[in-house]
């Protein structure tokens, strides 16, 4: 599991630029009638007039000049991401920017190199940052690092808007599993690439979506572009709105400025659609003005929980504490707050949201003994594959002051799938789910934020579910070890799930559904359970199955059944032992069903009582296919393409072996409904040589190897050119691995991987040894077919 950090403001760090600002300039030269077009930002050092700052909130610790580990040259960047729970930053982030700008109209690219000391994935990073306005700024989310040195591209969304641009590159990047790592960036340069291509600008996450709205509304519009790397792998570049040129159909009734505010302007509908240097967006927002406020048709469900077991902040139903404010109106905060009543029931109306404080501090809130906090939220915003909604805990600690050494916080995230429009969600969240905050004692602050610009709320209170404060578990329930192959899978990570699937039906229940975070794992919890169903995605044939199998943990419930149900309805349970100590993974046989159609199931059912913690709920058939029935796919490139190893369709050049002496595997030529395959059995690494016969591969683009496996969670590819004295450990040897983690099993697998992503192998005019790598170590088996380079 990896904390997501939001980066709200920029905290300059004098240590460091003393350290690493570039040569000082006069003021009166700052504003030159032209502006440099110098692409260098980190190659070996600070480009001329670069500076350095960390993001607030951040370790400022985290950046330094490594002299030791370097792409190219004498140094490169260092970053050090810090623990979780650092004292000195809670994660690493800053920006690199000029005091003048620099013209980079005639780049399209940013690229660097970088690596890191494990394999991670870093929050973002970018360009467009530069302290002010950041008015052009483009990063990659999520980029995957590893420990192998690689080139990284980020594409200019439209390079002729950054005539004076000062923001050069930022990064921003969270622990991983709560742990920190290093990682390294170098040769950092804006460059004109000709491979760069096809960029493809979109708003609204590429979809027409429609947005209700009233007179009075605003938001902002949010774009990216699409680009083809030199790698083949289309990029997405998340970018500002001002490098798009936005356009209404009826200015009558919603406006669009040019930075991608949009304002609802009277009752009608337009259409709010964008250019990106000529070239139309993918993407439009259809907006429905009704003129007057929309406000949800019914109140939030009545809360239940006995009164002497509820804290409540705001609700018509309890005794609400004091409250200093629902609005503190922060700096750089959009949000206005209104009082509104829907059907007798007060609730609050939030418009303009960007983040929003509710303060209480006289007093403050003691929740030592609750379990859970609840509030209810409803919004007219549509709900896309990428909102999300937030909940900080703020407690200011014993001293009962903000900013003391005893404050603490913790903020979680409510993703889309938990999420929905015109109607009322409930949010029950242990309070356990927030482990950043080291006390519960003194509670002062509750922060909402996220992608919900107009929010009702109602019924904010913590409560006691009566489980006797520990209601949740400490560690993940079991990870399945079940073939994918030989799954049909309702819930769980370990698998891809029946899509479309409803875990919350409304079928009159009172269980309260949400899906929480168990060390890294979703997990479905059902807190008051009477009965919940499960409306699968669509109807599922399971005749070919054996078993259906659940893990489930709780620690108050007496009571608790599962239900497997086909049309009609037909249904039949089967009880479950409750209560449990730890986690409970049952596999129960589906001949247990008397009655239901196994071709034709369509619901799951659960009723009981207290507090289920469910996961891993799937069906599967026993034995697994431990080798391939089919060949592998047979190529159709031409042989004048093609230099092969291994394969039938082509002829081979020599291989000096399949299984070197130093190897740690086991070899079988075994053959597939007719064809030809090298099994390797016991796998951890395999070298395959062609010492005698070296292979030159210069005039090639791929290499290809077709590999299927019934248990591999790993599989890595090494090349090794021995270089012109054609001797292993010559002084010229380069080589390279590309790693693959967590590959389908039960299938074929055909990898046609670029050369250049072996950016180690720096010549390939003497290719001697190919290496294969499997895990788990020594316990796994591949077999291989058509191993071939081509152009």
């Amino acid at each position: 599991m990896k904390n997501i950090y939001r980066f709200p403001s920029l905290c300059l760090f004098s240590a460091c630029l003393a350290l690493f600002a570039g040569c000082a300039r006069d003021p009166n030269d700052l504003e030159p009638a032209t502006y440099p077009a110098i692409p260098e930002v980190f190659t070996d050092a600070f480009s001329p007039g670069l500076n350095y700052a960390a993001f607030g909130g951040s370790d400022v610790r985290a950046f330094d000049v490594d002299t030791e580990v370097k792409y190219k040259g004498t140094a490169s960047m260092r970053i050090a991401v810090p623990d979780f729970d650092d004292p000195a930053g809670a994660y690493a982030g800053g920006v690199y920017f000029t005091n003048t700008g620099r013209n980079l109209s005639g780049y399209n690219v940013l690229t660097f190199w970088a690596k890191a000391s494990k394999s991670a994935t870093i929050d973002l990073i970018g360009f467009g940052n530069d302290l002010g306005e950041n008015k052009y700024q483009a990063a990659i989310a999520g980029l995957p690092v590893n420990t192998n040195w690689e080139k990284y591209y980020i594409p200019i969304p439209d390079p002729s808007k950054l005539t004076a641009e000062r923001g050069m590159f930022f990064f921003a990047e969270g622990p991983e599993d709560n742990k920190g790592y290093t990682f390294w960036i170098d040769e950092v340069r804006f460059e004109k690439l000709g491979t760069i291509a096809h960029l493809r600008p979109a708003i609204a996450d590429g979809m027409d979506v429609s947005v209700s709205a009233e007179t009075g509304s605003t938001f902002t519009m949010e774009g990216f572009v699409t680009a083809n790397l030199p790698t083949g792998v289309d990029q997405r570049v998340e970018t500002s709105a001002a490098y798009f040129d936005f356009a209404t159909s009826n200015a009558g009734v919603a406006s669009v400025s040019a930075s991608g505010l949009v304002t609802v302007m009277d009752a009608g509908t337009a259409v709010i659609t964008a250019t990106l240097a000529g070239q139309p967006a993918q993407g439009s927002v259809s907006i429905e003005s009704t003129g007057a406020p929309v406000l949800p048709q019914t109140p939030a469900p009545a809360p239940t929980v006995p009164a002497d077991k509820v804290i409540s902040v705001f609700s018509n139903v309890y005794a609400n504490v004091p409250v200093d404010y629902f609005n503190g109106y922060w700096q750089f905060s959009t949000a206005q707050v209104f009082d509104a009543q829907v059907a007798g029931d007060d609730i609050k109306r939030y418009t303009q949201l960007n983040f929003v404080g509710i303060q209480f501090t006289a007093p403050t809130i003691d929740a030592t003994a609750m379990t859970d906090f609840h509030m209810d939220i409803w919004t007219p915003d549509p709900i896309g594959p990428s909102t999300v909604f937030k909940i900080l805990l703020v407690d200011i600690g014993a001293d009962g002051s903000f900013g003391g050494t005893d404050d603490s916080s913790h903020e979680i995230t409510i993703n889309s799938s938990q999420l929905a429009s015109d109607s009322w969600i409930s949010l029950d969240i242990p309070l356990a789910n927030f482990p950043g905050l080291k006390s519960r004692a003194h509670l002062a602050q509750i922060v909402l934020s996220g992608d919900l610009p107009n929010l009702f709320v109602d019924n904010i209170y913590f409560y006691d579910d009566g489980g006797g404060g520990a209601d949740i578990p400490s560690v993940a329930a079991p990870a399945p070890s079940q073939n994918p192959a030989n799954v049909l899978s309702v819930f769980s990570d370990a698998y891809t799930n029946i899509a479309g699937t409803d875990f919350n039906p409304n079928w009159g229940q009172a269980t309260v559904v949400t899906q929480e975070l168990i060390a890294g794992n979703n997990t479905l919890r059902y807190a008051g359970l009477n009965y919940q169903g499960i409306q699968l995605g669509s109807n599922q044939n399971v005749s070919d199955m054996d078993f259906l199998h659940l893990d489930f943990w709780t620690k108050n419930s007496s009571s608790l059944n599962v239900y497997l149900i086909s049309p009609g309805p037909v249904e039949a349970v089967r009880a479950l032992t409750v209560p449990t100590t730890g986690w409970t993974s049952v596999d129960i046989p589906l001949s247990a069903f008397a009655g239901v159609n196994l071709a034709d199931v369509f619901q799951l059912k659960f009723d009981g009582n207290g507090t289920i913690y469910l996961d891993n709920i799937f069906f599967y058939k026993e034995g697994s296919s431990t080798e391939p029935s089919t060949a592998a796919t047979a190529p159709t490139l031409p042989q004048a393409n093609v230099i092969s190893l291994f394969s039938e369709v082509y002829n081979n050049v020599p291989v000096d072996t399949w299984k070197t002496s130093w190897s740690s595997a086991t070899l079988e030529d075994v053959t597939v409904a007719g064809n030809a395959v090298k099994k390797y059995s016991a796998l951890d690494f395999v070298g395959i040589e062609t010492i005698a016969n070296q292979i030159n591969a210069t005039a090639m683009t791929h290499i290809h190897i077709d590999v299927w496996s019934a248990d591999f969670t790993f599989f890595g590819f090494k090349l090794v050119d021995f270089g012109e004295d054609g001797a292993f450990g010559g002084g010229d040897d380069v080589e390279h691995q590309v790693n693959f983690n967590m590959p389908a099993t039960g299938q074929w697998i055909s990898y046609d991987i670029p050369l250049s992503n072996f950016v180690g192998l720096t010549k390939r005019g003497h290719i001697a040894q190919f290496i294969l790598v499997g895990q788990p170590t020594g316990a796994n088996t591949i077999f291989v077919d058509n191993l071939y380079f081509h152009n």
